[in-house]
């Protein structure tokens, strides 16, 4: 699970950086400047909170780690999927905020 994690979220930020430009030009058509920093930030906190998880080695006999990365594992394709097709940038925003909030709540939860 959590190497599947690692590999979407690698996919993820991979495909994101890819479409980078195309996704920028995106943001700015939908909401100008405002949502081109918001989509550069949603990218930087995604990216360091995958480089935080590949650093350190997640609790695995913690009772709710499990059900983190399955949920995260869920959340991150969704994500992939969106940035993959270019969706809309409030999607790629919504599902980066729901990506790193899971993240956030695995590396506290297991206190890493």
């Amino acid at each position: 699970m959590e190497e599947h994690l690692r590999v979407l979220l690698s996919q993820t930020i991979g495909e994101f950086n890819n479409k980078r430009s195309e996704i920028l030009q995106l943001a700015y058509k939908e909401g100008g400047r405002e949502a081109v920093d918001k989509v550069i930030n949603e990218h930087n906190v995604l990216r360091d909170a995958y480089f935080e998880i590949v650093r350190r080695q997640l609790d695995r006999n913690n009772y709710q780690y499990e059900q983190l990365i399955n949920i995260a594992n869920s959340e991150t394709e969704k994500l992939r999927r969106s940035v993959s097709q270019l969706r809309s940038v409030g999607e790629i925003i919504t599902l980066s905020g729901v990506v790193i909030n899971l993240l956030g709540r695995i590396l506290i939860i297991l206190g890493i």
